[in-house]
């Protein structure tokens, strides 16, 4: 009975170490192996002041992916940009309801209609950025998630 379990712990283990390697390898690929570091202290959130939260641009550095969504909830712009840059951002109208660009538009509203995000591409989100450096100087560990942003910003791209 004691071997049936020592196998499933090694199993588990080489598991975990399996895993832990995959995402290394893929923030090796983006160029920011130590994004691994980030705990998602969620102190870059609250000093943004277009409300992006920083961890999202870390998360795409982890998965070499810019088109995951991050939390963005203080970038405004006309209904008809937002259809431009991804008819999928999910959107907070004044009432407070949440829905896609898309959707909003078969609603017969008006492209100058003005919205505000709630999820965007972190590579749309990128373009937004002012480059403050607020997400650098509030990181209790000093990652330099600004290099990311420029990255993503320069063509959207690692």
């Amino acid at each position: 009975m004691k071997k049936k379990f020592l196998y499933i712990n090694v199993f588990c283990y080489l598991c975990i170490a399996a895993f832990l390697a995959a995402t290394i390898g893929t923030s090796l690929k983006s160029g920011y192996p130590w994004a691994m570091t980030c705990y998602n202290c969620v102190l870059g959130r609250q000093i943004c002041p277009l409300g992006i939260d920083p961890y999202g641009f870390i998360s795409a550095a982890i998965t070499n992916d810019p088109e995951i969504y991050v939390s963005a909830t203080n970038i405004r712009m006309k209904l008809g940009k937002a259809l431009d840059i991804d008819p999928n951002m999910t959107l907070i109208l004044p009432d407070k309801s949440l829905v896609t660009a898309q959707t909003l538009s078969l609603t017969q509203k008006d492209l100058d209609y003005e919205v505000t995000t709630h999820k965007i591409k972190v590579k749309d989100a990128a373009t937004f950025c002012p480059l403050c450096g607020n997400c650098d100087r509030v990181c209790p560990i000093n990652l330099p998630v600004l290099k990311i942003i420029e990255d993503l910003k320069d063509d959207g791209k690692f």
